[in-house]
């Protein structure tokens, strides 16, 4: 088992990372996910004050770290990626725009979660809070994405659907990622 820790922006992540779904998923490929931290945003991952993340992870011996980033509102994936300075072990994963559009790329579970059925083409163009709560008929979940997180977790979200969906390349990525780190 290769020993992981994950760096994220935010407590939505970890709701889906913790999740039982997400969870079988490591195991079945061979990662023991050993921490997830919240650096709370990501300035964080600026190399002043990255290294103290890293060094908490590597004090609980974790092999391999990878480190999500939301796009927000960089122009392209390649210039939120130089923003951060990596060493051998770490690897960069940016959700484009954020982690939260992956949910809209999982029909099943957007659609448990409004009660119709539901199909978003292209899921991370859009501003995924938003087009939910237009999708709810203007009725929110809690006024926090944490609180969200929460509900697509209980309505079945993985990140397993969102990467089988064909207009979501960057859930797509996050897994191959994964799979690559597996194999170290």
């Amino acid at each position: 088992m290769v020993r992981l820790g994950i760096l994220c922006e935010g407590e939505s992540e970890t709701y889906i990372l913790k999740s039982d779904l997400f969870q079988n998923w490591l195991y079945e490929n061979n990662i023991d996910l050993v921490e997830i931290r919240i650096v709370k945003s990501k300035n964080q991952y600026w190399e002043d004050r990255l290294e103290s993340h890293i060094l908490i992870l590597q004090d609980l011996n974790v092999e391999q770290i990878l480190i999500m980033v939301d796009l927000d509102e960089d122009a392209c994936i390649t210039e939120t990626k130089n923003k951060i300075v990596v060493g051998g072990n770490q690897h960069i994963v940016v959700s484009v725009k954020e982690f939260e559009n992956w949910y809209l790329a999982d029909n099943v579970a957007v659609s448990k979660l409004i009660g119709r059925n539901v199909n978003i083409d292209y899921p991370e163009n859009d501003d995924a809070v938003g087009t939910i709560i237009q999708l709810n008929n203007g009725r929110g979940f809690g006024g926090s994405k944490p609180r969200l997180a929460m509900k697509m977790r209980n309505n079945g979200f993985s990140i397993q659907n969102a990467a089988n969906h064909p207009n979501c390349p960057s859930a797509t990525y996050f897994l191959s990622k994964l799979e690559q780190i597996a194999k170290k």
